[in-house]
């Protein structure tokens, strides 16, 4: 276990997920090996393995960084989840997919699924811990708040990532108008 306060582990923390970022932007997920990260990164394997398990490690943990600071201050404090909880949720995830597929090469399917199921992952936490916090129709029935949160953050990932493939870029209003009704008619939170 590394020391994560020293700062020189913190350091080389950066230098091995700025390495990491930069071989995504130029080349496949598949063909990254982890002799290539520590090469750019000008550590050794040893240390690379001092810090993460493999590959996979390392890509989870960034995809958690970068989507957890694009969270709104709303949503993180939110206590209830309302139209505008759901608006900003929709509008984080696709401007979460928007950087994250520009940045990365996506010519391996294999980093868009674990791309793809993080996101849902992450999403599926925050939409239960409010849930939770609120007081919504199912919040007694921690089976039935998972399984509502899971399909909920699923719905948002699946609606943005398809809009990001229509290449609808500039119309994140419909994006919004569209998804919204949709999710919080489906969570009973509001009726036609």
């Amino acid at each position: 276990m590394v020391n994560q306060i020293d700062p020189r582990v913190v350091r080389t923390g950066q230098l091995i997920r700025e390495a990491f970022r930069e071989l995504l932007r130029l080349r496949s997920f598949d063909t990254i090996t982890i002799k290539d990260i520590a090469e750019r990164a000008t550590i050794n394997r040893a240390t690379f393995y001092t810090h993460y398990e493999d590959k996979y490690a390392l890509l989870d943990e960034i995809i958690e960084q970068a989507f957890r600071k694009m969270i709104p201050g709303p949503v993180e404090h939110a206590l209830e989840f309302t139209d505008e909880i759901c608006n900003e949720l929709i509008l984080m995830t696709y401007r979460y997919i928007l950087d994250f597929y520009e940045i990365c090469r996506m010519d391996s399917k294999s980093i868009a699924t674990l791309v793809d199921e993080k996101i849902k992952q992450l999403l599926q936490q925050i939409i239960e811990r409010i849930f939770v916090k609120g007081d919504h129709p199912h919040s007694a029935d921690p089976n039935q708040t998972t399984i509502l949160a899971a399909m909920t953050g699923s719905a948002i990932y699946s609606a943005a990532y398809q809009w990001f493939k229509a290449g609808e870029k500039e119309r994140t209003d419909l994006l919004v108008d569209i998804i919204r009704p949709y999710v919080m008619n489906g969570l009973g939170l509001h009726y036609i």
